[in-house]
């Protein structure tokens, strides 16, 4: 084989890996409604109540997140395990939150894809990033 083609033939593999279907998610040309209110500035800026856990969060975390992250899933021996249960689910969650400095927690940054072995499942920037961001600015409530 000549010399030229060793480097192509090398990264011909890499044409036929297949990425994780959760990349593919939380896609933000996605035209779905947000509770923050759709300019995506998150909690107080248009009157009404922060999101809270159990309406807005939860059913979120469940859509994006439990397929995997769940007894017997792929991240099912991680911190992070939803059962859903509302109450418990909480828990798990609101340990990797930070209300001081909302946009800089971990579940933000594993859901945009930072560190996650399941890619962005929420990207920053998408409704449903935005609504979570909005449920740890208004202080994480259940």
């Amino acid at each position: 084989m000549s010399s030229r083609l060793r480097p192509l033939v090398a990264l011909l593999p890499l044409l036929f890996i297949q990425g994780c279907a959760d990349f593919h998610r939380g896609d933000p040309t996605a035209d779905a409604g947000t509770p923050s209110g759709g300019d995506g500035g998150g909690a107080g800026d248009g009157g009404g109540d922060a999101p809270s856990f159990a309406t807005d969060a939860h059913p979120l975390l469940l859509s994006g997140c439990q397929s995997c992250h769940r007894a017997g899933g792929a991240a099912g021996n991680t911190g992070f395990v939803l059962t859903g249960d509302a109450d418990g689910d909480f828990q798990a969650a609101s340990a990797l939150t930070d209300t001081a400095a909302p946009a800089g927690s971990r579940l933000l940054r594993k859901a945009s894809g930072a560190g996650h072995g399941g890619g962005a499942i929420y990207a920053d920037g998408t409704p449903e990033y935005q609504t979570l961001l909005a449920w740890i600015a208004g202080g994480a409530q259940p």
